[in-house]
């Protein structure tokens, strides 16, 4: 079922993709193109993301044009929306997929610092990654963290990623060189784990 949001710009629809306990998973609109140039450039949201160039809001408005018709979509993005806050607040969602050999890599971000460490994200990654299995039928999920991003690194072990490679001094970040782990997830371990 749809909701009614009553905004700046007048009714947004809300239509969930993805129903969670919190939050749902729904496709980006356009009218909400001001919180993610906001989230974009924040400077503590942006931090872990390395956004380090500064996104106009003209940039993220092209980000809702329609994709070019038969192109194959090498990437999936939702707004991760707050139920009972009734407000958008973040991204997550698949890049660099490769659909000849099932994988991707996961990233996303809560863009309202407020709702920080509050277990959100946790809710948000497992059901992309469930998306991610059940329905696009991936073999693997890569993510890429900073090895001083403690957060984003427990979740992704609550979820079942392991880590595969450290790449030493990899990301300059706050003045200096910091390691970048990845870490992965096959399908069939996640099944081992999700599993009734």
């Amino acid at each position: 079922m749809s909701e009614l949001k009553e905004t700046e710009t007048g009714i947004d629809e809300v239509f969930p993709f993805i129903e969670g306990e919190i939050i749902d998973l729904v496709a980006g609109n356009s009218n909400w193109a001001k919180l993610h140039c906001k989230w974009n450039n924040a400077p503590n949201v942006r931090h872990y993301a390395r956004n380090l160039w500064p996104i106009t809001l003209e940039e993220v408005k092209k980000w809702f044009d329609p994709s070019v018709e038969g192109r194959t979509r090498d990437f999936v993005v939702f707004t991760i929306y707050h139920k009972a806050e009734e407000r958008p607040i973040g991204t997550i969602g698949f890049g660099r997929i490769r659909w000849v050999d099932r994988r991707a890599s996961i990233s996303g971000v809560i863009g309202e610092v407020d709702l920080w460490g509050r277990g959100i994200m946790l809710e948000a990654a497992k059901l992309l990654v469930e998306y991610g299995f059940r329905e696009l039928n991936l073999h693997k999920i890569n993510a890429e963290l900073l090895s001083s991003d403690k957060r984003s690194l427990r979740v992704a072990e609550k979820l079942g990623f392991k880590k595969e490679a450290v790449f030493k001094e990899q990301m300059y970040v706050d003045g200096q060189y910091q390691d970048i782990e990845k870490l992965s997830l096959f399908k069939r371990d996640w099944l081992k784990l999700n599993t009734l």
